[in-house]
C-alpha cells in the first residue's frame, strides 16, 4: 500500500483517510457487475477491470428497499436511520467498504466481514451503530458489504428456472455476499488483510445470511469462523420459524403472486418494470409482514441450516452465537401462536401427537392463568434461547465450540430494554453515535463487549485481553456438561444456563436432535 493506494484484480483504487487519520478507507468498491437490465435476477458476474486510479471516497448506494427513516415517529428512525432518507438508492448496488489499519499491505491482519441486518428487505453496512473505523483500530480489516434485497434479491419464479435450468433460484442476495467474500480472499492482502482469517458476521437477517452460507456447499473452504447476532435459526416443527429459507414452492407462489400484481406476464416485462415499483408491490400489496428471503433451491441450498448443522455439512469453524433479553418475549409471540387458556392449550398439545400427553404432563397446567404464565414466562418456548442453547450442544457433539451469550445491559433512554440490535453499539463500540444517554459503566461494558468480539477474529477464541491490556472475564463454549452462557448486564459474566424439561421435550421432539439427556 503506497500512499493509501492499492491495487486490486480489476485495477488501481486511491483510499482516503479515515475520521482517524490512522485508518485508511475504501469506500463504494465494487466486487460484481452492476446488477441491472438482463443482469437483473441472475448471479452476481465479474467486474469489468477500469483504467486509471479509482478513488474510493464515496459510499455506493444502498439497495433497493423502503426508504429508511421516512417516518420520523418511527423508532428505527431514530434507532439507526436518522439520515436514511438521504442515501442515495440504486439496483446497482454490489460495493463494498474497507477500513484497514494496515500502512504496507504486508501486515497479514485478520479480517471481519460484516452483513447487515434489516429482514432481508432493508438495511445497508454504513448504519450509524457500525463504528467500523473504531474497530480496524483494534488491529483487523473490517469489510462490510451491499447485496440486493427484497425482492431484488430473493426473488424465485418458474420463469426462472426456464430461462436456465441450471442455475440458482431465488438467493441472488447470498450469491452476492459470497461474491463479495470471494472477492476478499482473491484481493484483501493488498488491503494487508489475511485471506485465511476471515470471520463473517451478522445481526437478524445478517445472522440468518451467515447461518445460510454456513450451510451452503459453494462456500466450503472459505470462513475461518462466525459471529451470529439475534439469532439461531432452529427448525422446531412446533413452530413456524421468521427466518427459515422458504422452500422452492413456496418460494414460486410467492412470485407468481407478485407478477400477477405487477401485471407482468413474462420475465422479459418483469425485467422492465422500475425497481421501486416491484419494491413499493413487496411492501405494500402482498400483505402484511411479508418479506422475500433465501431459498432452498436445490443449487445454492440444498438445505435448511439448520438441516445442514445438525447432519454436519458445515465446516467445522468456531462460532459465536446469542441473544437479547428483550428479543425473547417479544419475539416468542411474534413468531408463535401461544394459547392463552384451556381450551387454546389443548389444541396447542394436538402439535405434538402422540407425545401430546407427555407434554401436557409436563406443562401441569389446570387453569388460564396457569396457561398464561408458562407460555409467557417459561424460556422452552422462546426459540431464540432454546434454540441458541440447542445449538450450542449440537456445536459441542460435532467438535466444534460454540460461544453463547444473552445480551441485558441497561439500555436508557426510553423502556424498549435490551431490544433487538442493542448489543451492536457494544459489539461493535460505537455508543459514542448512539442518541441515548449512555454513561461510564456502559463504555466499560462496550469496551469489553468489542473486545470478545475482536479476540474472536484475531485467534478463534473471544477469551484474553481488552483493549486496555485487562483481563477478560472467562467466557467458556458451551457443552451439555458444562452449559455456561456469557451474561452482559453490568459486565460479562459467565452462568449456567440448565436445560428444563420442556426445553429437552421441544429439542428431541421438534428439532430432530437424539435425546439430550444422552449428553
Amino acid at each position: 500500500m503506497n500512499k493509501r493506494m492499492v491495487e486490486t484484480e480489476s485495477g488501481k483504487l486511491q483510499g482516503i483517510f479515515g475520521w482517524d487519520p490512522r485508518i485508511t478507507v475504501f469506500k463504494g468498491v465494487p466486487y460484481a457487475k452492476a446488477p441491472v437490465g438482463e443482469l437483473r435476477w441472475k448471479a452476481p458476474q465479474p467486474v469489468e477491470p477500469w483504467d486509471g486510479i479509482r478513488m474510493a471516497d464515496q459510499y455506493g448506494p444502498i439497495s433497493c428497499q423502503p426508504v429508511p427513516g421516512l417516518n420520523p415517529a418511527e423508532f428505527w428512525t431514530r434507532e439507526i436511520h436518522p439520515t436514511g432518507t438521504e442515501f442515495e438508492m440504486s439496483e446497482d448496488c454490489l460495493y463494498l467498504n474497507i477500513f484497514t489499519p494496515a500502512r504496507t499491505g504486508e501486515e497479514n491482519l485478520p479480517v471481519l466481514f460484516y452483513i447487515h441486518g434489516g429482514g432481508y428487505k432493508g438495511g445497508y453496512p454504513y448504519e450509524v451503530e457500525f463504528d467500523w473505523e473504531h474497530m480496524a483500530r483494534k488491529g483487523m480489516v473490517v469489510v462490510a458489504v451491499t447485496y440486493r434485497l427484497g425482492v431484488m434479491g430473493f426473488f424465485a419464479h418458474p420463469w426462472l428456472r426456464e430461462e436456465d435450468p441450471e442455475a440458482a433460484e431465488g438467493n441472488f442476495g447470498l450469491q452476492d455476499q459470497l461474491a463479495a467474500i470471494r472477492w476478499v480472499h482473491r484481493n484483501i492482502r493488498a488491503f494487508g488483510g489475511n485471506p485465511d482469517k476471515i470471520t463473517i458476521a451478522g445481526q437478524s437477517a445478517g445472522a440468518g445470511s451467515v447461518q445460510n452460507l454456513l450451510s451452503s456447499p459453494h462456500s466450503r473452504g472459505l470462513i475461518a469462523g462466525a459471529i451470529v447476532e439475534s439469532g439461531v435459526t432452529v427448525d422446531f416443527k412446533d413452530a413456524p420459524q421468521g427466518l427459515t429459507p422458504y422452500t422452492l414452492e413456496a418460494a414460486e407462489e410467492n412470485g407468481k403472486k407478485l407478477m400477477e400484481l405487477a401485471g407482468a406476464s413474462s420475465l422479459e416485462e418483469a425485467r422492465h418494470i422500475p425497481a421501486e415499483d416491484l419494491v413499493r408491490i413487496e411492501d405494500q400489496e402482498m400483505g402484511r409482514g411479508f418479506h422475500f428471503q433465501p431459498v432452498v433451491d436445490g443449487k445454492f441450498l440444498l438445505e435448511t441450516p439448520w438441516e445442514a448443522f445438525l447432519h454436519d455439512h458445515t465446516d467445522r469453524i468456531p462460532v459465536i452465537a446469542g441473544y437479547n433479553e428483550g428479543e425473547t418475549k417479544s419475539f416468542k409471540h411474534l413468531f408463535n401462536d401461544l394459547p392463552e387458556n384451556m381450551e387454546d392449550f389443548e389444541k396447542y398439545a394436538e402439535r405434538y401427537g402422540d407425545r401430546a400427553e407427555e407434554f401436557k404432563r409436563l406443562c401441569n397446567v389446570h387453569t388460564d392463568e396457569q396457561v398464561r404464565q408458562l407460555f409467557d414466562q417459561d424460556d422452552a418456548f422462546s426459540d431464540l434461547i432454546t434454540g441458541t442453547l440447542l445449538f450450542g450442544i449440537l456445536e459441542a457433539r460435532q467438535g466444534r465450540k460454540a460461544y453463547l451469550y444473552q445480551f441485558g445491559a441497561e439500555i436508557p433512554g426510553d423502556d424498549a430494554g435490551a431490544y433487538h440490535g442493542c448489543e451492536m453499539w457494544f459489539a461493535y463500540d460505537s455508543l459514542a453515535r448512539c442518541w441515548r444517554p449512555f454513561k461510564g459503566s456502559a463504555y466499560d461494558l462496550a469496551r469489553q463487549t468489542s473486545s470478545y468480539w475482536t479476540n474472536f477474529v484475531k485467534y478463534g477464541d473471544p477469551n484474553g485481553t481488552d483493549t486496555f491490556g485487562e483481563p477478560l472475564p472467562e467466557w467458556h463454549n458451551y457443552t451439555a456438561q458444562n452449559p455456561v452462557v456469557m451474561e452482559f448486564k453490568d459486565k460479562p459474566q459467565g452462568k449456567n444456563h440448565t436445560l428444563d424439561a420442556l426445553m429437552e421435550f421441544r429439542m428431541t421432539d421438534m428439532a430432530g436432535m437424539e435425546a439430550v439427556r444422552k449428553e
